[in-house]
């Protein structure tokens, strides 16, 4: 398969992906996290530089523009999110990436990420719990 046909994934979901499950979502966002990943075993995925697969099915999402989940949120923050994970996993828009590669990196530049990027984030419920099963068998600190 063609990188073309695989997932497209802006900067912070490369991050945010190897923990979230959709919980907390709309049944159909739900379904899409897990479209998203069943197609990243497939075939690499493309990095973009704005709204992806993931967003596409995001309620967030209206007219092509993150208008955000939680007041004062919305693309201008997730822009600096994508350019923050883009910077630590050393990657940037246009890039090719096979899933277990990115899931090593994020793994890599987790401790660096949640410092930067995690508070207040409306997916924190989401996302938190494998972060915590994580630590429990790779100390992140």
């Amino acid at each position: 398969m063609s990188v073309e046909s695989g997932p497209r994934l802006r900067g912070h979901h490369l991050i945010c992906l190897q923990f979230m499950h959709g919980k907390g979502h709309s049944a159909e966002f739900a379904r899409n996290v897990i479209g998203v990943l069943e197609r990243l075993t497939e075939s690499p995925g493309t990095v973009v530089a704005g709204p992806d697969d993931l967003c596409a099915r995001c309620p967030a999402l209206v007219d092509g523009i993150c208008v955000g989940t939680v007041e004062g949120e919305g693309e201008a923050v997730v822009r600096v999110l994508d350019a923050l994970a883009l910077e630590l996993l050393e990657m940037r828009p246009g890039d090719a990436f096979e899933y277990g590669a990115t899931t090593l990196a994020a793994q890599r530049i987790l401790k660096q990420w949640r410092s930067l990027a995690c508070a207040g984030c409306p997916s924190e419920a989401d996302c938190g719990p494998m972060i915590d099963l994580m630590r429990r068998f790779q100390p992140l600190d």
